[in-house]
């Protein structure tokens, strides 16, 4: 509570000196990471929202600023505007990009990244290399996957994971929802147990096949037009349909669950190496 009284009577001054004159965000930089730093992030929002000259630390300053408050649209904006000979360019440019990519936009930072001549050889493959998985754009990561190493610890695991998953899409066969479809018509449940629900697929086969049996008894006993033959029957065809389409749903969820869980793993593979090369 004290810290943040303290915040606020300097805000306030910092405020009567804006409404005179302009100043420059430099002046304030030391101030506003320290109530970021202090869980203060509104009050630096507060005090960026003033009248400054325009520079590279303004945007760096707010883009930061908006990036700490999760409002990554913002943060985007901000840090993508941070010039090439700004001292915050490298921080800004490698942030903007994960931001860019949590907000669903792959495409947009592959230029400034590939224009990137500096020291982060190795982190921007690693960018670069996760954009290509999240566009399906296999000769694109391997492009960027040549600059791998494995020899910074900070993002040897991100290019390991980013590495399975390039193997699992683009080397491994996928699990076929038509083949599902196709066992379950042939052996209903069969699909199911292809798609990894073995439970699911036991109970299928013993429904239709009990369904089967008794429309086949009845077939015989009492004749094809009997409501005790055309009841089972009816019932029969609804659960061999069903299965059927069943065992073709069941593999396409799993493929989904799959690709999302893979590309929250990009995502945070693009991301988290930061806090350790940017400390």
């Amino acid at each position: 509570m004290r810290l943040r009284c303290i915040a606020a009577v300097v805000l306030a001054l910092c405020a009567s000196v804006g409404a005179r004159a302009q100043k420059w965000a430099s002046d304030d930089y030391d101030f506003a990471l320290y109530l970021i730093d202090n869980e203060l992030k509104q009050d630096a929002k507060a005090l960026l929202s003033q009248e400054y000259h325009p520079s590279d630390t303004l945007s760096f300053l707010r883009g930061w600023t908006h990036y700490q408050l999760k409002e990554l649209k913002e943060a985007s904006e901000w840090l993508a505007a941070v010039p090439e000979d700004s001292p915050f360019h490298e921080k800004a440019l490698f942030y903007s990009t994960a931001v860019s990519a949590h907000l669903g936009d792959y495409s947009a930072p592959v230029e400034p990244l590939e224009a990137y001549q500096g020291p982060y050889a190795e982190l921007k493959g690693v960018q670069l290399a996760g954009l290509a998985l999240l566009r399906d754009d296999p000769a694109a990561f391997k492009r960027a996957a040549a600059s791998f190493g494995y020899s910074d610890f900070t993002i040897a695991e991100a290019e390991g994971k980013l590495d399975e998953i390039y193997k699992y899409r683009f080397e491994t066969k996928a699990k076929s929802p038509l083949l599902a479809a196709a066992a379950s018509a042939v052996v209903p449940g069969l699909g199911k147990v292809y798609a990894g629900n073995v439970g699911e697929g036991i109970i299928s086969f013993l429904v239709v096949g009990a369904l089967g049996a008794i429309t086949a008894e009845h077939w015989v006993k009492d004749g094809p037009q009997n409501w005790k033959t055309i009841v089972p029957g009816i019932a029969c065809a609804g659960f061999y349909i069903g299965n059927v389409y069943g065992s073709y749903m069941s593999v396409s969820i799993c493929n989904d669950k799959i690709r999302n869980a893979q590309n929250t793993t990009i995502l945070y593979n693009i991301h988290i190496p930061l806090r350790s090369v940017f400390k």
